[in-house]
């Protein structure tokens, strides 16, 4: 495929994702709990999941493929059965963590997780340590904090000590993002009602599963794209003359 070929089709996948988002979100604020909501909803994840089965090469992307898979399963679960939804959110995590693997040095590990984990204690303790969340509720909420807040810090550690890499800091503003939205859920829940806290729930979570999948490109996809990108190489001055 030519570089203007790829240059379409990603242009006609990005705009058809936000196009998705844009219409799940206006559906969330018009037409909360309708059957259409649901429906609507499960397009921008079903693209990503269609996007990354076309390019699943190594091991990131793969795993990454199956957390996407999983996350529109959830999606098509939680508002029916919230504690489903929330084991296969838990479950997507799980692949995002082992997709982004071990580090290599101890330091990879310790000092990123720290912030991720101090906000995911902070939440555990405004919905579960203060009693807000329901109490049936709250061995799955702590599980899915620990998880979460380990798929946060091990996506700094990858951002900020290795590899430091472009696709790694965007992989870790997707993680950023979801943490995000999943505070949102418990606060609008639990604690306060969020002026058009669906809305935001959906834009933060749509941004950040967009941004995981952009991060976990496979390393080949990204070498094509910047090839694609330069060109063919340039001859010099003195061999183009001759």
């Amino acid at each position: 495929m030519d570089w203007a070929s790829f240059r379409r089709r990603e242009a006609l996948f990005v705009a058809a994702f936000f196009a998705s988002v844009v219409a799940a979100c206006l559906l969330a604020a018009l037409a909360p709990g309708s059957i259409v909501v649901r429906l609507v909803k499960l397009v921008p994840l079903a693209l990503l999941c269609a996007a990354r089965l076309r390019d699943r090469r190594g091991r990131l992307a793969g795993l990454v493929g199956l957390g996407l898979f999983v996350s529109l399963l959830a999606d098509a679960l939680i508002d029916s059965v919230f504690v489903a939804g929330l084991g296969a959110f838990l479950v997507a995590h799980l692949f995002y963590l082992a997709g982004m693997g071990l580090p290599k040095r101890a330091t990879g590990a310790g000092l990123p997780m720290l912030p991720a984990l101090v906000f995911g204690g902070f939440m555990w303790w405004v919905l579960v340590g203060s009693g807000r969340a329901p109490e049936a509720l709250h061995a799955p909420i702590t599980a899915y904090a620990i998880v979460i807040s380990s798929m946060l810090g091990r996506a700094i550690g990858r951002a900020f000590v290795e590899p430091k890499d472009h696709a790694s800091r965007v992989l870790c503003a997707g993680a950023l993002f979801f943490v995000v939205s999943d505070a949102l859920i418990g606060v609008n829940r639990w604690v306060y009602p969020v002026p058009l806290g669906r809305v935001w729930i959906l834009a933060t979570y749509y941004v950040g599963q967009y941004l995981i999948f952009r991060g976990s490109a496979p390393p080949q996809r990204e070498a094509e794209d910047a090839a694609r990108r330069a060109g063919p190489p340039r001859l010099p001055f003195r061999a183009r003359v001759q």
